[in-house]
């Protein structure tokens, strides 16, 4: 619901966006590629689940090595910069419906540092386990939302939009049973998962599944609101969220019989073919 809140709150910021920059294929414009293409969508996946890799490699290689601190600076880099700069996107857009343009950035200005404020006491003094679920939660919830609203453009298919979770189901399968996140929470449990995930009684979800969890009804929302209306949009992101919640349950149902299952292959199925059914 907090995606959908942020994604409501940011219906005409997000459009803006993409339409200021003419593609939403930025990554792959950088590399020669016409943006909203199918080229362009292969190298942004490309791009993206790669950037994921890396970035649990060197987490991996950290943690192996016990450098506790550098591990969490680095988490706490990636999560302070995007919790900074959504936070103040939306809390400066909503604070400018009730206040002029100085005192609503400095409104956003604030909000934003103290959410920067509570995920470093998060990592670096003491980890309540309510205060971290809340924060990675919210965080997630943010970027859900902004990859909803500017991987692709607002009007036509969004076929980035859709892929990338698909994408990165395949690779959750990859990480989880053979990959680098399969030895990370092997070299050091309590490390690896601090700052990177929240955690429900026995579960654990991480920070990933959390953006694609949000995004998808983020999605439904954005794309559905602008090519019929926004009470069909609404309609549309609670049907996706409804899915998406019974992918999750059947996945933790599994889990219960297994010790490690990724959290993305059956919610994004069902996720995805909701949305696209919606679109289509």
């Amino acid at each position: 619901m907090g995606a959908l809140a942020i994604s409501a709150q940011n219906l005409q910021v997000y459009p803006a966006i993409v339409n200021s920059s003419g593609t939403s294929g930025d990554i792959a414009g950088a590399a020669g590629v016409p943006g909203n293409t199918p080229e362009a969508t292969a190298v942004n996946i490309i791009f993206l689940v790669g950037f994921a890799f890396v970035a649990t490699l060197a987490l991996l290689w950290l943690a192996r090595h016990r450098l506790v601190f550098s591990f969490k600076a680095l988490i706490f880099a990636a999560m302070a910069l995007s919790g900074f700069i959504l936070t103040l996107l939306t809390a400066s857009d909503f604070a400018g419906n009730y206040l002029p343009p100085g005192p609503a950035l400095a409104a956003g200005i604030l909000a934003s540092l103290a959410v920067v404020a509570v995920i470093g006491y998060t990592i670096f003094v003491k980890n309540q386990p309510w205060v971290s679920n809340i924060v990675i939660a919210f965080v997630g919830a943010e970027v859900g939302s902004f990859f909803a609203g500017t991987l692709s453009p607002i009007g036509s298919f969004p076929w980035m939009t859709l892929l990338l979770p698909l994408a990165f189901a395949v690779y959750d399968i990859y990480a989880v049973f053979k990959g680098p996140l399969k030895h990370l929470v092997g070299s050091a449990p309590g490390l690896a998962l601090n700052g990177l995930s929240v955690r429900f009684g026995e579960f654990t979800l991480g920070l990933g599944d959390i953006v694609f969890y949000t995004m998808l009804p983020s999605v439904a929302l954005l794309y559905v609101s602008y090519t019929r209306d926004f009470a069909a949009g609404i309609s549309a992101s609670l049907v996706a969220m409804l899915v998406i919640d019974v992918g999750v349950a059947v996945t933790l149902y599994l889990l219960s019989r297994r010790r490690l299952l990724p959290g993305l292959p059956i919610p994004m199925l069902l996720g995805v073919a909701v949305v696209a059914a919606y679109l289509l």
